[in-house]
C-alpha cells in the first residue's frame, strides 16, 4: 500500500511540480532535495490527528521507503516540515525559470511570447492568471539580477 503526502500549491507550481516529476503522483528522486526533507521530517502519525487524505490537495508526493522510515509508520509531515517543503519545490521552480528564460531576455522576442512559450514547454495551463504570477516572478528577479550587476561591490548574492 502507497502513502502519499499531500500539497495544494499554487496551481502553476503544480502543474510545473507534476510535469517535471513525470505525473501525480509524484515519485520522489532517491538524494532530492524532497526526498531529504521527507526522510529528516517525516515522523509517525500523532494520536490526536487524523490522517491527510488529501481532500483539498492538487500534488500527491508518494512516500518512499527510507531505510530507518518505513511508510507504514512515518507517513506524517508536520505543518513547518510541509511549509518547507513546499518552499524548496518553489525555489526549484524559480532558479528553472530564472536559468531558462534569462538566456533569451535579449533576444528580439517579446518578453510575453517567451513566458507563454516557457509555460507550454513545462505543461503549465498557458491562462492569464498563470501567466502574470511567471511574468511577475520573472521581472522581480531580473530587476534584482540588473541592480546587483550594477552593484557589484555592494551587493550581497546570499
Amino acid at each position: 500500500m502507497d502513502y502519499f503526502v499531500y500539497l495544494k500549491l499554487e496551481r502553476y507550481l503544480a502543474e510545473w511540480y507534476i510535469n517535471e516529476s513525470g505525473g501525480n503522483p509524484v515519485t520522489l528522486k532517491k538524494g532530492s532535495a524532497e526526498s531529504d526533507l521527507l526522510e529528516l521530517f517525516l515522523q509517525k502519525q500523532p494520536p490526536d490527528t487524523l490522517p491527510d487524505t488529501g481532500k483539498d490537495s492538487n500534488v500527491a508526493i508518494r512516500i518512499p521507503c527510507f531505510k530507518y522510515k518505513d511508510p507504514r509508520t512515518y507517513n506524517h509531515l508536520p505543518k513547518l516540515a510541509r511549509k518547507a517543503l513546499e518552499r524548496t519545490i518553489y525555489i526549484r521552480f524559480r532558479v528553472q525559470m530564472w536559468n531558462e528564460l534569462y538566456r533569451l531576455d535579449n533576444t528580439e522576442c517579446c518578453i510575453t511570447d517567451l513566458i507563454y512559450a516557457w509555460m507550454e514547454k513545462h505543461g503549465i495551463t498557458p491562462d492569464e492568471k498563470n501567466w502574470e504570477n511567471i511574468r511577475q516572478m520573472y521581472l522581480r528577479k531580473r530587476n534584482s539580477y540588473r541592480k546587483c550587476k550594477k552593484n557589484v561591490t555592494t551587493c550581497n548574492t546570499d
